[in-house]
Formats: structure tokens, sequence, C-alpha cells
């Protein structure tokens, strides 16, 4: 979003203004230490919402009693103001920007009282001026039910991770990320960049919710039926039987297919009710599916015993484990031992023999501490194993029972017939078994547990190609992943990166917020392992440059504001500390720089400022022509006077200077 910080100020008590007024592009506020700069990012930071005062105690918290920041968004000026240490905000709205032109307008009387709201108010109001409009970012209603509340709405509070740059930060190892040390705050940012990027809006929270509420229902459904389940699977069984027990009385079979019975079992039923019996008095089919069975039966069998062979052997090993994790604690392993080389009596010649067998011995002994530390989690695997031979032996012994039942029903009827039942007599018997489990399958079905299942998947499809079509925020984000990735390919070729790193091969992940260097043989190397101040300041520009290059890019779908804000960028070359001086000299803060690099020669590093700030109003100049947004960028520094090359001159870009006594912030010399 195109946005532009107007003026960063503090009203006095006695009534005085104190600001700095800036303009698009690049501004550099620059000046000796303790002058005020590093308060302008703490400012904007209070201004936009931060329950922490975190202004540095001095001249500035002592005479002032309002901090404000004029930011122009969308044609309009937003004044936000904060008094020390309270919880209440102030916000206003100037349609006209040009009322708020000249700082002194923010006297006394315009920050009036009943304009001051509670933060959490102020920070609800301020957001929809960003188009940040989403009250419920839910996705899973149970998780909300079981949290008692809504999760965090986005914030503007957001924003400062992505637009600020503090002191401590700009060249920090460890952490990239202003607020990212708070793992809730973190989560949100990362959570809630789909929203600000436009990716993501109340619509498709609410289908989000929809969908997640189907899936519940459906694997409802699923878990109350798993009984259902087993009762239409052992009916499945029960009918291949009888099928079976009919075929082998009648010598015919009934042609049924399984799944069809499953599936439509009053239409199979009526169709077998109305199928007259036929007998077949020479028939052998009971022979032969007596002989199949056996045969099955055999195959089960041995299956049966080579998995119980193998669950043996894994309990002979679980055993084994056992005993031997027993006795690695009864092992001794010498602390010390006394070598003494030997000399042979005759030659004098001195031998290592006994030293070159102690070696060997403390490798066997550490290779065998080694292997008993392991112990545990070889037992922990043959437990795994155990279980999962156990499983399938518990699988067999349905299916052997199964062809045990056959074989006796065959058995049974060639009996019957021996006996003098008729053959049609059996055969009627083994007809109304199948229509009782027809029947039975039937009830089953009717309970509707399959249909409602059904339709939920319908409606689950439905939904998520709708998300698919009109959102696809997975596939969005992982282009906001790629364009950014080439962003900083671009941008990194023109910061300085130590030898070691070159080509630098920078990747961001949008999914965790890491930040690293890829190598060519594809290993990471993160921030933290990269050394270097250089490098680490070189990689905070290269990305947070590239963040804003893709915020401008998607325009004002993006509600990140185009504002980016540097402070003291130059220390990892020049300490700011050191600088007392009424003049910025490189050479001097060198001299005083205890911990420096003495062989570095101090142009290189002049050189490498000066390229920062010149890479800056490259990039705001590019930025521009390609996106029609002139992003801002804000630099609080003490380097100055550098000579950049081209038609922009350092000068023109500094909005403030204190370096003489008395000035800084709060002018003490007026």
């Amino acid at each position: 979003m195109k946005a532009q910080i107007l003026h960063i100020g503090v009203l006095e008590k006695n009534g005085r203004v104190h600001a700095v007024s800036f303009k698009e592009g690049v501004n550099v506020i620059t000046g000796r230490s303790s002058t005020g700069k590093s308060a302008l990012i703490e400012i904007v930071d209070y201004c936009f919402g931060s329950s922490d005062f975190t202004v540095p105690v001095g001249v500035i918290t002592e005479r002032a009693i309002v901090y404000f920041t004029v930011i122009i968004v969308n044609s309009s000026a937003l004044v936000l103001a904060r008094r020390s240490k309270d919880s209440k905000a102030f916000l206003k709205e100037e349609l006209e920007p040009q009322r708020v032109q000249q700082v002194d307008t923010f006297d006394t009387g315009y920050f009036e009282e009943d304009d001051f709201i509670p933060l959490r108010d102020f920070l609800d109001e301020l957001k929809r001026y960003f188009g940040v409009v989403i009250t419920d970012i839910d996705e899973d209603l149970v998780a909300k039910s079981w949290r008692g509340k809504k999760a965090p709405t986005p914030s503007i509070r957001s924003f400062t991770s992505y637009m600020l740059q503090h002191q401590n930060l700009v060249a920090n190892k460890h952490a990239i990320f202003y607020r990212f040390d708070q793992k809730e705050k973190r989560e949100q940012a990362i959570d809630h960049l789909k929203i600000f990027l436009g990716f993501a809006d109340q619509i498709y929270f609410m289908k989000a919710q929809e969908l997640n509420k189907l899936e519940q229902e459906k694997r409802a459904l699923e878990r109350s039926s798993p009984s259902r389940l087993k009762q239409k699977e052992n009916a499945k069984n029960k009918l291949k039987e009888a099928l079976s027990e009919y075929e082998a009385s009648s010598g015919q079979s009934l042609e049924i297919d399984i799944d069809r019975a499953a599936s439509a079992p009053k239409t199979l039923l009526k169709e077998i009710r109305e199928k007259p019996i036929e007998i077949v008095s020479d028939s052998d089919a009971h022979v032969k599916l007596k002989e199949e069975a056996e045969q099955e039966k055999s195959r089960l069998v041995a299956e049966l015993r080579r998995k119980q062979q193998e669950l043996a052997a894994v309990e002979s090993s679980i055993e084994f484990s056992r005993k031997y994790t027993e006795q690695s604690g009864k092992t001794i392993v010498p602390e010390s031992a006394e070598l003494y080389a030997s000399v042979c009596p005759f030659c004098g010649v001195q031998k290592n023999d006994v030293e070159e067998q102690a070696n060997e011995l403390t490798e066997a002994i550490t290779w065998l501490n080694s292997e008993l530390s392991r112990s545990s989690y070889r037992m922990a695997s043959f437990e795994e194993e155990k279980r999962r031979v156990q499983g399938e032996i518990d699988a067999i012994k349905p299916e052997l029972k199964r062809c045990e039942q056959q074989i006796n029903a065959a058995e049974q009827q060639i009996k019957n017939l021996a006996e003098g039942k008729k053959q049609y007599e059996l055969s009627l018997r083994a007809k109304i078994r199948v229509e009782n489990i027809l029947s039975e399958l039937a009830d089953l079905k009717g309970k509707k547990t399959e249909e409602d299942v059904a339709e939920l998947e319908k409606k689950i499809k439905e939904l998520k190609a709708y998300l698919k079509v009109h959102y696809d925020v997975d596939r969005q984000l992982g282009n906001a992943e790629e364009r950014i990735r080439e962003l900083m390919a671009e941008l990194s070729t023109r910061f300085n990166f130590e030898d070691s790193y070159t080509p630098i091969r920078l990747r961001f992940s949008l999914e965790s917020f890491d930040l690293w260097h890829e190598t060519d043989k594809g290993k990471q190397v993160f921030l933290r392992a990269m050394g270097s101040g250089a490098n680490w300041l070189s990689c905070h520009l290269v990305l947070f440059l590239a963040l804003q290059r893709y915020f401008c890019e998607l325009g004002e779908v993006c509600s990140i504001p185009s504002i980016l804000f540097f402070d003291q960028p130059s220390q990892v070359y020049f300490p700011s500390i050191l600088d007392g001086e009424t003049e910025f000299s490189a050479k001097e803060l060198a001299k005083k720089d205890t911990s420096r690099n003495k062989s570095r020669p101090v142009d290189e590093d002049v050189k490498a400022v000066t390229n920062l700030f010149t890479q800056l109003v490259k990039y705001c100049e590019e930025t521009q022509e390609a996106t029609d947004i002139m992003p801002q960028i804000i630099v609080t520094d003490h380097a100055d006077h550098l000579e950049l090359p081209g038609d922009i001159t350092f000068d023109s870009l500094v909005r403030k200077r204190w370096r003489q006594d008395g000035e800084g912030f709060i002018n003490l010399s007026r």
C-alpha cells in the first residue's frame, strides 16, 4: 500500500513542537551520538500501538508530553499520537493533508482529550484505514470452542515487523524481524501475512470454517459407525459362506457379486427371492469347494507358522537386548592406565607394543559402549516389530477359522445326504440363509450412514474447488516466495558479502520466515552461521528491500505500508557510540575502534557505506518505475558527507543534521 510518513515529532510541556519532516524515497537523519536519532523509530513504533514505551530515557522523555507520527494513507493524513506510558492513543484523520503540512499545527490544542481512546479501540480503528477489516480468522471452530475465544485477528502491530529495523536488529545474526522474539507475535505475523498480501479475506475464512465443519461431521459419522461397518463386513463374510453352501448343496451358483450385495442389497434380495432353486444331482461342486477350502487352509496354516516363528525370533531378540542392556551397567571401564615402553635387554631397542595394544583396547571399549548405548533403541524397534507380526498373526486366525467352517459345512452336507435328507431341502435352507443375510445388509444400508458420508464428501469437494479457484492460498504463497527469491538474487549482487559467500544465494521461507544461504552442494547456511557483521547487514537489507518491492508490486491489494526504517546501519563499519565530534570522520572513528581489524583499509568501509546509500536511492527509483509506487526509506545514521555517484547528492537526502552542541531532536540551542 502506498504510504508515507510526513512528520515524526513531540510536543513539549511548554507547547513547543519538535519534529522531523520526510519526503518520498530515501530520507537521512544524521548526527553524532546521543542526539535523539534512535528515538525516531521508537516514536513511530509507539504511535503504531506498541504497549511498551521504549523511547530512550533522557531529554526527550523529560520534556515531551505527546509523541506523534503523521502518515499519509490513501490521500488522507492520519495523525497518530501517544502520551508517555499511557494506555490510550490519539487517532485523527485529516482529509486534506495540506492542513498538517506545517508541524506548528500540532500544538496543545490539537490533541484534544476526547480524541484519545483505549489502545484496543485505537488498533481496531487504525487497521481499517489500511483495508484490514477481517473480524474472524478461525478456520477450525472446534479449536475455537476449546480455546474459548477467537484467534487473534490481524493487527497493524504486525506491520512493524516488516517496516522497522532497530539499531540492535539491523545487523543481528540471531534475529531478523522485530517482535519475533515473542513466539505468539511471531506466529501471528507469519499467519496473518496471507491476509496482508490480499490472498485471503473474510469470505475465505468463512468458507474455510464451513469446510472444516463438514470434514469434522464426516469424521464423526465415520467414528460413530465402526460397529456398523464391522457388522457389514461380517455380513459379507457370512454371505460368502452361504453362497458356497448353496452351490455345494444344489450344484448351481447363485452368481451374486459381493460388492453389489453390499451396495444394493434390497434390489438383489428381490431378484434372489424370485429365482427358483435348480438342482444338479451329479454336480461335484461340493467337492471342489471343499478342496479349495482345504488348499486355502493349508496356505494359511503355513503362513501362520511362518509368522509364529518370526514372532519367536523377535521375542528372542527382545530378551537378548534386555540382557544386553543389563550387562552394560555391569561393565567396568578403566578410567586410566599407566603404560611403560619395554626395552630389549640385548639391543636396547624400545618396543611400543603395549601402547598399541592399549589404543586398540580403548577403541574396542569405545565401540562396546556405543553399541550398549544403542540397545534401548534396538529394543524399541524390536517391540514395534513384535506388534507388527502379532497383528499379522491375529489377521490370519479368523481367515483360518472361516476355511475350517467351509470344510465342515461341505462334510456335513455329505453326511446329511447320507442320512436321507433331500438335496432340494438342503439347497432351500442355504438359499433362505442367503436371503436372511441380504436382509441384514439391507437393514444396515437403511441407516443412511453411507449416503450421509457421500453427501458430505460431495459438499467438501465443492468447497475445496471453490477455495482453489477463488483463493488457492498455498499456490499464491508459493509464487510469492519464488518472486521474493528472484528479487533477493538481483539485490544481493549490489551489497557487500564475504568472498566465501560469493555468489550469494539467499533463500527465504514464507512458512517459517527463516533466511539462509544455499551453497553449490545444496547445504543451508543460516544467518547465525555466516559470520561477519557486513554479511548480516547485507542479508537484512536484501531481504527487507525484496519484501518491500514485492509489496509494492501487489499495489493496493497489499495492506503493508510502503515504508522502511533503518536505524544506524553503518554501525557495522563505524560504531556510532564512538561518534561525538562536530564533524563525521571515518578515519577518526576507525582509530577509536579497538575491536576493528586494523588490516582493513578505512576507505573500503567508506566505500561500503557509500554504496549502501547509493543502492537505496537506486532501489527507490527502480521500484517507482516498475510499480508506480515510490517507497519511503528512512535512515537514521551518523555517517555524513558521503560522495554519491550520479546526480543525487547525499545532502539532498538529509532531512536533519545534528552535529553542533545543543542540536538534536529536541534542539537545546534554541
